[in-house]
């Protein structure tokens, strides 16, 4: 979790950090532990290590983010801040609902195809736990974010299906996005169909089920 800016001056003596300097430390420390998570995992990757590499003390890393699972939070989040903003553009040019449904999905399994290295960060860091990862998702801002497959749903299938069902669809058809973008990523030398047809496919079934 990123700390407040008190919590991120230096030691009484010295000159206090700018708000631009606070946070270009922590985009240099961020920039600094996807490249090194990415690289060798989240697992592998100590405090000490962050900080020699993102050129500061240990002392001075604790000064923004706590521990180091905090520090992945906020690189989960940045991510998923990137995904729901282009899916929200995406949903925005389309007025059909059908159609903004399909699209919403399709953009959802190609941000992450085209971004691997992210999908191996939020959704095979090894290390992490269960609880962990409840944290982040108990975060309102995003569950919020996820609402939009919800409510472009609910528009798709019309004012007559109630929220239950609605809510059932979105999550079964969420399960199912997340498994075409984790079988082509990771079992990607097997002859799937194409991106668009499994996506297609998968919400003319949650439409007619």
């Amino acid at each position: 979790m990123l700390k407040n800016e008190s919590n991120s001056r230096p030691a009484r003596g010295r000159p206090a950090l700018s708000e631009d300097e606070i946070a270009d430390m922590r985009k240099r420390i961020a920039e600094c532990a996807l490249r090194l998570f990415q690289k060798d995992g989240y697992d592998a990757v100590s405090m000490r290590r962050l900080a020699k590499e993102a050129g500061c003390t240990v002392m001075t890393l604790y000064r923004y983010f706590d521990r180091k699972i905090d520090l992945l939070r906020a690189l989960w989040e940045d991510v998923f801040t990137d995904l729901f903003d282009q899916l929200d553009l995406i949903s925005a040019k389309i007025d059909e609902p059908t159609k903004r449904l399909n699209a919403v999905a399709l953009g959802y399994v190609e941000f992450w195809l085209e971004r691997r290295e992210h999908y191996f960060l939020v959704f095979m860091s090894s290390g992490v736990s269960q609880p962990d990862v409840s944290v982040f998702v108990d975060k309102d801002g995003v569950v919020e974010r996820f609402s939009l497959f919800y409510t472009s749903l609910a528009d798709a299938l019309g004012p007559k299906t109630n929220a239950s069902q609605i809510n059932l669809k979105s999550q079964l058809l969420l399960c199912t996005l997340n498994g075409i973008a984790h079988n082509l990523i990771t079992i990607s030398a097997y002859p799937w169909a194409s991106p668009k047809s499994l996506v297609q496919a998968a919400v003319n079934a949650v439409l007619k089920s």
